[in-house]
């Protein structure tokens, strides 16, 4: 049996959220961001399944555990977990902060570009990013 020849990871299909309600979570998401369910909405799966653009799903988990989707780096900034990919992000920065969503300001961050940071209603921390370069 031969080895893996070069990158074996193509791509993340899924993205999994911790929520407290995953209805009204899939509804913020909605409203917010444009996007629609994957498959229906099933209550006794007690998640939401949501499609990105480009296709990945994104599941709205309920727990009643507790939610801590972020992490301190080395020097104590609370990091979020991944970065979602936008287009027109100053028009969406504009409807978010219009909607009262959580948002932090737009930031140039030079090789990553223009970067803000939301907040869903449980608290969970993304950043957005509008690609110029691929890394």
């Amino acid at each position: 049996m031969s080895g893996i020849q070069g990158n074996a990871l193509k791509a993340v299909c899924s993205i999994y959220v911790p929520v407290r309600n995953p209805l009204k979570s899939a509804q913020w998401w909605q409203r917010n961001f444009g996007l629609e369910y994957a498959v229906p909405f099933n209550e006794a799966e007690a998640q939401a399944i949501l499609k990105l653009s480009d296709g990945q799903w994104l599941h709205l988990v309920e727990t009643v555990g507790m939610i801590d989707n972020q992490f301190p780096n080395k020097a104590g900034y609370e990091m979020f977990r991944l970065t979602f990919e936008v287009r027109q992000i100053e028009v969406l920065y504009d409807h978010l902060k219009k909607n009262g969503v959580r948002i932090e300001e737009l930031q140039d961050r030079d090789s990553c570009g223009v970067n803000f940071v939301f907040y869903d209603p449980d608290g969970n921390k993304f950043d957005v990013n509008e690609c110029v370069n691929v890394h």
